[in-house]
């Protein structure tokens, strides 16, 4: 995984005109060439077409007997340079307009979802299309029919631009997917990225956070996310550093990055924002900012830890440490619309990993926490409701779940089964030692969520969500909650 072959590939493609113009990375086709807009359902769908029909050429080839050796995929990336130039796409576009559709999905705030579903009805002209690209009769068409097993994609139109690195984002998605912890991912554009649609999953909400079981489960699967996935090459440089000794986490810096920003407008897009945000005063905000991550960091006798240094351990346990309560990779916003439930199966399925990285485990927990009380959803507009806030039995259960299925997998990558060790030794106590490191996080999340909202108020507006509304009620349970704590 790469990051940097999507920045050759714009370079690349600044020396083709055409709009088809394919690169091969991350294992999936990328066309920097291809935009699409919003408010024009025909280029979403258009854009979704050429990218399934590409991503089946992949999935054929990929099968062949050498697929995945160095010189099959450098093969490959050679024959999807040229791929624009050796099919009709305006032909194949003209001929299937009318069987997708394209529908808006709601719930998202940062970028802009559409479902598009019909690719049932052209399996024949993708096999037909993919027979072109492979040189191949329609012999095989059933076969390369049988690899489009599915009738819909989600298409993610970017947002919160300049916010989110979309190449390391988008590298690090099609980790998550290759580990079988993302879903699906078939292909980018210029703006976007197509995904697999989750049939039958519906998101939760914020109510369903406070089932019980439900809740397990949530902590299983975060606890499977922090265990089981890894990153290598240069995705893992950038996420974790590359000095062996010392794993960087970015969290202080994005934090001080994004109090920068927000103290850096002096307008907003409309002068009743302006007038909101400057009753937030932002001058007391940055002094909290820095007070945290002096304290965080503060160095122990045996380290010697600049107050500014995004590897500082901050969590009470190193690094690599045997349980996961030091620096893993996390989710970083696990609210109830990220988290996708089969209401027949129960499975549980994390989405929407754009804001993930190198983090404390008990940042991601304390994050989820929070997200009990909602706000984000178009219905709040950024009205959040703090009496959701998980129970200290809740949030005991919670830590107790995720400290045992973490023992589980760590016995199961060391080869050993459940009779080999004691998996309820000191469990109660170790998840007690976790929510404390979580209600640390607690307030460091409020600040990191509120200075978010700042920013995306200036770039974005309100018109569509209320960001200003959202960062007053972040910080001002950030204030409450401090307060509360300091008396106890």
């Amino acid at each position: 995984m790469a990051p940097s072959d999507y920045v050759q590939s714009r370079e690349l493609a600044t020396k083709h005109n055409g709009q088809f113009f394919t690169t091969l990375v991350d294992g999936r086709p990328y066309l920097p060439n291809l935009t699409v807009n919003t408010c024009d359902l025909s280029s979403i769908c258009n854009a979704a077409l050429v990218s399934v029909v590409l991503s089946i050429y992949i999935a054929a080839t990929n099968n062949a007997s050498d697929a995945g050796t160095g010189a099959a995929l450098a093969a490959k990336d050679a024959e999807l340079k040229a791929m624009h130039l050796s099919i009709d796409w305006k032909s194949l576009l003209k001929d299937s307009s009318g069987s997708l559709t394209c529908t808006k999905v709601t719930g998202g705030i940062t970028n802009a979802l559409f479902r598009v579903s019909g690719f049932d009805n052209l399996k024949p002209a993708i096999a037909s299309a993919v027979a072109t690209l492979l040189k191949t009769g329609s012999s095989s068409g059933n076969y390369r029919s049988s690899l489009i097993d599915f009738d819909s994609v989600l298409m993610r139109i970017f947002g919160a631009e300049g916010m989110i690195d979309r190449d390391v984002e988008t590298s690090t998605f099609a980790a998550l997917c290759n580990a079988g912890i993302a879903d699906r991912y078939i292909g980018r554009f210029d703006n976007g990225r197509i995904e697999g649609w989750l049939d039958g999953f519906v998101p939760l909400k914020c109510v369903d956070l406070t089932h019980d079981g439900t809740s397990l489960d949530i902590a299983k699967e975060m606890a499977r996310l922090h265990c089981l996935f890894d990153l290598e090459g240069e995705l893992r440089d950038h996420h974790f550093g590359t000095d062996s000794g010392a794993i960087t986490v970015g969290l202080w810096d994005q934090l001080n990055s994004w109090t920068e920003q927000a103290k850096g407008y002096s307008e907003f897009k409309t002068p009743c924002d302006t007038e909101r945000v400057r009753g937030i005063e932002l001058d007391r905000i940055e002094s909290e900012v820095r007070n945290f991550i002096a304290s965080f960091a503060s160095p122990t006798p045996s380290e010697s830890v600049d107050a500014g240094d995004s590897t500082a351990n901050v969590c009470g346990k190193p690094a690599g440490a045997k349980t996961n309560s030091g620096i893993v990779f996390c989710h970083n916003d696990l609210l109830a619309a990220n988290i996708m439930r089969h209401p027949e199966t129960s499975k549980i399925q994390l989405i929407d990993f754009e804001y993930g990285g190198t983090n404390y485990a008990a940042f991601d927990i304390a994050n989820h926490f929070n997200e009990y009380a909602g706000g984000t959803s178009v219905e709040d507009n950024g009205a959040t409701d703090y009496t959701r806030f998980p129970d200290p039995n809740r949030q005991k259960n919670f830590c107790v779940e995720y400290v045992r299925t973490t023992r589980r997998l760590e016995n199961m990558k060391s080869g050993l089964t459940d009779s080999d060790v004691e998996e309820g030794k000191d469990l109660d106590k170790e998840a007690t030692n976790i929510l404390k490191e979580v209600h640390k996080f607690i307030l460091v999340n409020h600040l990191y969520w509120g200075l978010w909202a700042i920013n995306q108020a200036a770039e974005e507006g309100c018109e569509e969500f209320d960001y200003v509304n959202y960062a007053t009620n972040r910080f001002n349970e950030f204030y409450s909650k401090k307060a509360e704590w300091e008396e106890s």
